[in-house]
């Protein structure tokens, strides 16, 4: 070994300058540290080498490093086990293991490399190119030009997968062969030229040019996964999206969705983002044969789609404004084209102020029923629905005051309509006491002023007015009285806190001329059992007094926990104007309760029941159960509605439903679920299964549907839906 004198220094610097800029003459220092040599310039544009052994040649202007041979200047790293560097004409060859990494983790790896102009320009041959997400290029032969981040690749093979280093020779589970692969670090694409999409070895695609984003673009425009699927009515269906970037903050994606029996439905979707607010506009359109309502061909052809828009804007701090468009051509187009299962679409605009504890909202509401019994001219509009509400910061006698406000006008095209103004004040303290003792006290006071017409064509006759201008004044003073008790010990904790309620009310009437629209799905509930104001609308008013006693149970031993809610009421005076059904419709009310349990992170339990105070018997029944492993999750959910309802046209109802998903090793997963009416007996809804398969480079799945609805051109049969996805190419 010839170690390095000045001389040797001399022409070492020299020859790093011409290969590497330097950006200052000055004389390096070379540093012997046994047994590696290394060189380095502190300066902005620094360099460093490595290497175990090196030979200068001064007569041939040669430098020759052997061993562990590092070069780094500007981001770009060459590793090799052997390097010449040619003093004259400042190019650089590597030998035996040559790695050469750029700024962006692009890495080339190849058995020789000759590089010049500050590493940036290199030839190889047998290349192999490792992009920064693990994907992998390999070719020929491959040249790398200098600034503008080109590299070139002779009769190349691109994959993402990986190759088992067995020796065996399988092929990769799907590659790309092109006879010219360019890699465009600057526009962030790999280009393809004549080029053969492979899976499992075997040819399936061919392509004159392609491309797709290299590793290092997080959205780009192209080909998203293709579906393909299987439904009686529809036949084949392949849908083909493309996703089109305009910018960071906007995009778009265009479904066009081939059916075999229905021709082409164009789908797509806009999306925005400002500063201050998200924009979105969808929707879809075909022109196909015209059905009746028996699925029957009329011989015409019809355009049949839909629309959907959900935008925010954020004005300032205090105000924000909202927008949601939903509208279908008709009843079933969106179940089925698969969009999708809604059987009421709401449209609104919403205007908000939201200041400290002080509120006011504005909305304007449409819907479109899309049920076979809906009458377009009997569905109701709020055109507008205000709410307000005040919260001072005075505070009389340590309570807290809310003035609130809420107007509304209701109007259908063909029913009654309906314009109602309240107003209310409400007052709150909580008192506790040094015992434990907790007391709620609420005072509330409401005005009411309706305008009903149209009376004479009520949607539901259950729930129909007078016409005319009415007034109502209503309000109420309420006490809760709970004591928690707690018991702790190294087992666990328990708190049992029994409750008592005492509601204070004028005895009046339910003013049935009043009509009843917001109101007309209530049921007593373990969720309003204790609140003063029963109803979640304004309409339906619980007048009279009533006592409302219960308690809540909660154990907790670390692994179990548990939670239990009962109760009833007993109204002692007032007029008895609730349905049939609601629970509350007796003096003496309906038992109500719900039990939650849950172990771990392995169980959970929920039951919610109402039960008749007469018989006993279950009146509701609502009981979900979860269980949940590292590979599996599974959950059945019950609910039985008997609610002996009287004159409302709600039918009574019994159901089953499950979900299970098991994940069968890293690669492999099932899944399905089903919905079993029991109404009538054993008639299923629906069913379905399936299986998904992903690795580093592929991802699959597959989903079986049984439905068994008929609803106009909606049939039972069977769909099949398969998805297949090549991860990196998008």
């Amino acid at each position: 070994m010839t170690r390095p004198n000045n001389k040797f220094s001399n022409v070492f610097h020299t020859g790093m300058r011409s290969l590497l800029v330097c950006t200052c003459l000055i004389a390096p220092a070379v540093v012997l540290s046994a047994p590696a040599f290394a060189y380095q310039q502190q300066q902005d544009d620094e360099i460093e080498f490595y290497a175990d052994d090196l030979v200068s040649d001064g007569d041939l202007g040669t430098v020759h490093a052997k061993g562990r041979v590092v070069l780094r200047r500007a981001g770009y790293t060459l590793e090799a086990g052997e390097l010449i560097y040619y003093e004259k004409t400042g190019v650089v060859e590597a030998f035996g293991a040559v790695k050469i990494t750029a700024p962006d983790g692009t890495s080339i790896f190849a058995p020789r490399a000759r590089v010049e102009n500050e590493l940036k320009d290199a030839f190889v041959e047998n290349v192999r190119l490792l992009l920064t997400d693990g994907a992998q290029v390999a070719a020929k032969s491959a040249e790398r030009k200098g600034d503008d981040g080109i590299t070139e690749l002779e009769r190349a093979v691109y994959s993402p997968c990986i190759v088992c280093q067995d020796g065996s020779g399988k092929a990769p589970l799907w590659q790309i062969k092109a006879v010219k692969v360019v890699h465009d670090a600057g526009k962030k694409r790999l280009y393809y030229d004549n080029a053969t999409l492979e899976f499992l070895g075997i040819p399936v695609l061919w392509l004159p040019y392609f491309s797709h984003p290299d590793p290092s673009v997080d959205r780009a425009s192209g080909l998203l996964p293709i579906g393909i699927k299987h439904r009686r009515e529809l036949g084949f269906v392949v849908e083909v999206p493309y996703h089109h970037v305009f910018s960071k903050s906007k995009d778009m994606t265009i479904t066009p969705i081939l059916t075999s029996r229905e021709g082409l439905v164009l789908a797509g979707e806009y999306r925005q983002r400002t500063h201050n607010g998200t924009y979105q506009l969808g929707g879809s359109v075909t022109y196909t044969d015209q059905r009746d309502n028996f699925n029957v061909l009329t011989g015409s052809h019809e355009f049949r789609g839909h629309i959907t828009s959900k935008n925010s804007l954020q004005h300032n701090k205090v105000w924000r404004s909202s927008l949601d468009i939903n509208w279908a051509s008709d009843d079933t187009y969106l179940r089925r084209y698969d969009f999708s299962k809604a059987d009421t679409l709401t449209s609104q605009y919403r205007l908000e102020a939201i200041d400290g504890r002080n509120y006011l909202g504005a909305r304007t509401i449409g819907f479109q029923g899309l049920r076979i019994e809906d009458i377009s001219g009997l569905t109701a509009h709020a055109l507008p629905l205000v709410d307000a509400e005040w919260v001072p910061n005075w505070k009389p006698d340590g309570g807290t005051i809310s003035v609130k406000g809420s107007a509304m006008a209701l109007y259908r095209s063909s029913g009654q309509d309906t314009e109602r103004l309240s107003l209310s004040a409400n007052w709150f303290k909580r008192l506790v006491s040094d015992s434990g003792f907790i007391l709620d006290n609420d005072i509330m006071v409401r005005s009411d002023f309706y305008n009903i017409s149209e009376a004479d064509q009520p949607d539901d006759p259950a729930f129909g007015g007078s016409n005319g201008s009415k007034t109502r004044q209503v309000g109420y003073l309420s006490s809760t009285l709970s004591y928690p008790l707690g018991k702790f010990n190294a087992s666990g904790s328990q708190i049992l806190e029994p409750i008592i309620q005492l509601t204070l009310a004028p005895t009046s009437s339910n003013f049935l001329s009043l009509g009843n629209e917001d109101s007309r799905a209530f049921e007593l509930t373990d969720l309003n059992l204790f609140s003063a104001e029963r109803a979640a609308g304004f309409d339906l008013w619980e007048d009279g007094s009533r006592i409302t006693y219960g308690f809540r149970w909660q154990w907790n031993t670390g692994d179990i926990s548990s939670k239990v809610t009962f109760g009833q009421s007993w109204r002692f005076s007032g007029v008895n104007d609730f349905v049939r059904g609601s629970g509350i419709e007796d003096n003496v009310s309906d038992f109500v309760g719900r039990v939650e349990l849950s172990y771990k992170q392995a169980f959970d339990l929920e039951s919610r029941f109402r039960l008749d105070q007469k018989t006993g018997a279950l009146r509701r029944h609502e009981i979900y159960v979860r269980a949940r492993g590292t590979r599996f999750e599974a959950s059945l959910g019950y609910l039985q509605l008997n609610r002996n309802l009287k004159f409302i046209n709600r039918e009574d109802r019994e159901e089953l439903r499950g979900e299970a998903f098991y994940k069968i090793n890293d690669e492999w997963s099932l899944n399905g679920s089903f919905v079993q009416d029991l109404t009538r007996g054993y008639d299923g809804v629906e069913y379905g299964v399936g299986a998904s398969f992903h690795n580093e480079c592929f991802e699959f799945s597959f989903q079986f549907r049984e439905n068994f609805t008929r609803d106009r051109d909606i049939e039972p049969g069977t769909s099949i839906f398969f998805r297949i996805k090549l991860k990196s190419l998008g």
